[in-house]
């Protein structure tokens, strides 16, 4: 059964989230992160996305996988990096719901360099959202199954995604809570950073059969989107095992640059991070719609000793709202102090120009 949120635990929250959420915009580079651990987990140990953390958090699982019909607001947003035998490709697939059903579909090249992409709106009587169990559809894409083995399809004109999903690891409970200050809201937000994935993606009338990392995030709640500026958000997968959530939101109030750090054992950091757009660099023009993107910044979290330099594929920008760019990326840097490299997916909304 969905466990039932009362209105003021919401707000004693949601403050408390806000709380750290100003804090990093305004840290002096030495503060120190903020750390929620799992019951005592040493760091050998695997857990599951279905474990209970010891914190408190406000997103259940498996139970939150299903839509929640009153959110105004939600979506099922999978990123991933796929290998063919050496051929490359990175992928997303969004599923929207709400008044306004939607899918983001893309597929990434890596290999070619080349960037398919399509988005589109459905009537609500085209579309079926279970409250009950994960099992979202849309006429171009499908998301259905339990953790350990949900099925993805997606099609656009150039081709398919058709991909098995396993969850491996613990679940990433961003803003430590799993609820956080958004947009002049709140937004219920959980992540599922590794996903051993498998099948097949189809581009030119050639099926490529793939093995790969994913990465699931689940957002519903409330907010207003005429609040927002522009924003960076990039989900980032580390060699040594850990994942990063990373946001750097400008709107009304400022920029507010913060993260999530997930390590395998389930211990959560919640640190600061240098904000970003000022270091923005290697610009993209898109020829569609005239937007400029930056393809290459520096992520520095001064209290884990981290610096790591993100470049993403030029040309990575999908025609909704806009002008969206959704881009597989590379990592390379320091973490921890130490070398390190991984993989990541950079997703940039607004006017960079």
């Amino acid at each position: 059964m969905r466990s039932h949120r009362s209105k003021a635990a919401v707000v004693a929250v949601a403050l408390s989230a806000l709380a750290v959420t100003a804090a990093t915009a305004t840290m002096p580079a030495t503060a120190q992160s903020s750390r929620l651990a799992t019951t005592a987990a040493p760091a050998t140990t695997a857990l599951s996305a279905t474990s209970a953390p010891a914190f408190p958090t406000f997103a259940q699982l498996p139970a939150d996988q299903a839509a929640h019909p009153d959110a105004p607001q939600e979506w099922w947003y999978v990123v991933g990096h796929l290998n063919a035998h050496g051929h490359e490709f990175g992928y997303e697939v969004q599923i929207v719901a709400g008044a306004t059903p939607r899918t983001l579909i893309a597929i990434t090249d890596k290999t070619t360099g080349q960037y398919y992409t399509q988005s589109q709106v459905y009537p609500v009587d085209q579309t079926s959202f279970s409250a009950t169990e994960l099992d979202v559809r849309v006429p171009s894409a499908t998301l259905s199954g339990p953790t350990d083995a949900m099925r993805l399809h997606a099609t656009l004109p150039a081709g398919t995604v058709d991909l098995t999903l396993s969850a491996a690891g613990p679940a990433m409970y961003n803003n430590g809570t799993g609820l956080m200050p958004f947009l002049g809201g709140t937004s219920y937000y959980y992540s599922l950073p590794r996903l051993v994935s498998r099948g097949t993606v189809t581009v030119g009338g050639t099926a490529y059969q793939v093995t790969g990392q994913s990465w699931l995030d689940r957002q519903w709640g409330t907010w207003d989107w005429t609040t927002n500026d522009k924003w960076t958000w990039m989900a980032l997968q580390l060699s040594n095992g850990d994942t990063i959530n990373f946001w750097d939101i400008l709107d009304r109030t400022g920029e507010h640059s913060y993260a999530t750090v997930l390590r395998p054992n389930g211990t959560h950091e919640i640190v600061a991070v240098t904000p970003l757009a000022g270091g923005t660099g290697d610009w993209w023009t898109s020829p569609t719609t005239g937007k400029r993107y930056g393809t290459r910044w520096t992520v520095t979290i001064p209290g884990l000793d981290t610096a790591l330099t993100v470049v993403a594929i030029p040309g990575q920008e999908i025609q909704s709202f806009g002008g969206i760019f959704e881009g597989a990326a590379g990592v390379t840097g320091r973490y921890h102090g130490k070398q390190i490299s991984g993989q990541a997916y950079v997703e940039q909304l607004g006017n960079w120009s």
